[in-house]
């Protein structure tokens, strides 16, 4: 034999036994096919219709389906929702001419259903009902009411009414010349905002069911020191008055003055809103004393806000009488018509800012009275960007800001710290318009908040170059009279004048010769006499 052959076997299977033990393998399974969802039901209502007769007293018309209901608006009320009680109270019957005048005061339609007999011994009623409204070209209603909130009406009308389905713009698959149709429309007023202007009306708004006696009405009236009368109620409406201003105004001891020139009239001849807003407090017993008396109360027409600054010691009695109340009143073309109307406006607190020589003069006290009304909840303080280059230029002399800040040599980079870290505002105040500035100036904010100390302090050297490349002598005066503008139209902004009340530049003691003393509207103050007025911080640091 071959000595090949001779040689032992190898073991080709060697390693086997290393191999896992056969499994089982289950043949697949099919899958099992997906769950098919409810079929929604369509929406059906029955239910008993009751007429109001008079107030108080129902009386029954017959049971009624409502059915085929449209599909709502997108998040929208819907009839599902809102009709679940097993009965429907129409109300007063209107004609046709008084349609507009009731959707005046609703949201569009949500909903559209067909009203018909619940059985043939409900047919002749509904018929007849139907004929009724028909024949006096007349509609009515039902309250929907929503966790006890009534959140809208229940419209039914015969189809017949081309006005009222041309109006609603039922769907042609509904109509039917002969049919009654019911229309879900929502009241445009949310019911917070109905319940807050409650107290204007001169009668209970209230259903019908729930009003007070007549004997216990007459006796609120009587006891009311304001008149029941159309004048006065045309006076609160017109002019918007909120209870607030009612109730302080009719408390003895008001005097009060009115700024309205060139915006509501020209002394001595004033316009309307100014006139009845006069009406209003006349029957409040006030009195108009005058632009330069001691006041309660500083009435300003929305109008005439810009020319505010003009009033007479206005900083001072902003800083002095923290009880002197501002309020704006009536309505203009420049202004937004969310602006109209009366309310308040500067009451507490109040928006710093600097000038460069008082940051020069107190470096370390500027640093503290920023941390100070950063920890103010009623205050603010900001800096303007050329404010910031003026301090660079001055502290830096003739080198370069930029190279010493890389070179860790710069003196107020502790002023570009607070500014990243939200401490102090770098800011300028916007456009009062709606136009391309605005929104130059929106964008310009939004890069601010991604930038560090240094693209920070290049960027307020840019815009400083850009703003001021003409003016070379009297640089020191032209920032002052920025800082002013600034401040003042900063507080023109509705954000800042309905938050904050005092207008304040810190000042140095002796270089800033414009800042010498209050003027515009604005506290001129130095480091040292600087007063928050209140108690928040109960001793100086």
């Amino acid at each position: 034999m071959p000595p090949e052959l001779a040689a032992p076997m190898e073991e080709i299977n060697a390693g086997m036994d290393a191999l896992p033990p056969p499994v089982a393998v289950r043949p697949p399974v099919a899958a099992k096919p997906p769950v098919l969802g409810r079929i929604p039901k369509k929406w059906k209502w029955t239910g008993e219709v009751f007429v109001e007769v008079e107030a108080g007293k129902a009386q029954r018309l017959c049971n009624v389906t409502m059915s085929d209901a449209t599909d709502p608006r997108p998040n929208g009320l819907r009839f599902s929702i809102c009709l679940t009680t097993d009965s429907i109270r129409l109300q007063k019957i209107y004609g046709v001419a008084d349609f507009y005048m009731v959707m005046q005061a609703c949201s569009p339609v949500q909903q559209f259903a067909k009203v018909g007999p619940q059985d043939d011994g409900d047919a002749e009623a509904l018929k007849a009902f139907t004929s009724y409204l028909r024949r006096r070209r007349s509609f009515t209603y039902a309250r929907l009411i929503l966790d006890d909130v009534e959140v809208a009406l229940l419209l039914l009308f015969p189809l017949s009414l081309f006005e009222l389905r041309q109006a609603l713009k039922v769907p042609q698959e509904l109509v039917d010349a002969n049919a009654l149709v019911a229309a879900l429309v929502p009241w445009e007023l949310s019911w917070r905002t109905y319940e807050d202007a409650l107290w204007l009306s001169p009668r209970s708004l209230e259903p019908s069911q729930n009003r007070p006696p007549a004997a216990v009405f007459e006796a609120l009236q009587k006891s009311s020191i304001f008149p029941n009368t159309p004048l006065f109620h045309r006076v609160l409406r017109i002019l918007m008055v909120p209870r607030t201003l009612l109730d302080f105004m009719s408390t003895p001891n008001r005097p009060y003055c009115l700024w309205y020139a060139n915006a509501d009239g020209v002394h001595p001849s004033r316009g309307y809103e100014t006139k009845l807003l006069q009406t209003f407090l006349t029957i409040c017993k006030a009195r108009d004393v005058g632009i330069k008396a001691d006041v309660r109360a500083v009435f300003v027409h929305i109008g005439a806000l810009a020319t505010l600054y003009k009033l007479p010691a206005l900083a001072e009695r902003r800083y002095k009488r923290p009880d002197l109340r501002f309020y704006t009143y009536g309505s203009h073309e420049n202004v937004s018509p969310d602006r109209w109307g009366v309310r308040e406006i500067f009451p507490l607190g109040g928006v710093v800012t600097f000038t460069p020589a008082a940051v020069i003069e107190n470096i370390v006290g500027t640093y503290e009275l920023i941390k100070k009304i950063d920890e103010h909840p009623l205050w603010q303080c900001y800096i303007l960007p050329s404010v910031v280059a003026m301090l660079a230029m001055l502290t830096c002399q003739d080198q370069a800001p930029l190279t010493l800040f890389d070179q860790g040599e710069f003196l107020l980079d502790g002023l570009l710290d607070l500014i990243v870290q939200g401490k102090l505002s770098l800011l300028r105040a916007p456009t009062t318009n709606h136009s391309t500035r605005a929104k130059k100036w929106i964008g310009w904010q939004l890069q601010l908040l991604d930038m560090d100390a240094r693209t920070l302090l290049e960027e307020c050297i840019r815009t400083a170059k850009e703003q001021y490349s003409d003016v070379k002598a009297e640089l020191a005066d032209a920032i002052q009279k920025e800082i002013a503008r600034d401040l003042w139209a900063l507080q023109m902004q509705p954000a800042v004048m309905d938050e904050y009340r005092r207008l304040v530049v810190v000042k140095s003691k002796s270089s800033d010769r414009y800042f010498t003393e209050d003027k515009e509207g604005i506290e001129c103050v130095s480091l040292s006499e600087f007063d928050f007025k209140d108690a928040f911080f109960t001793s100086e640091d």
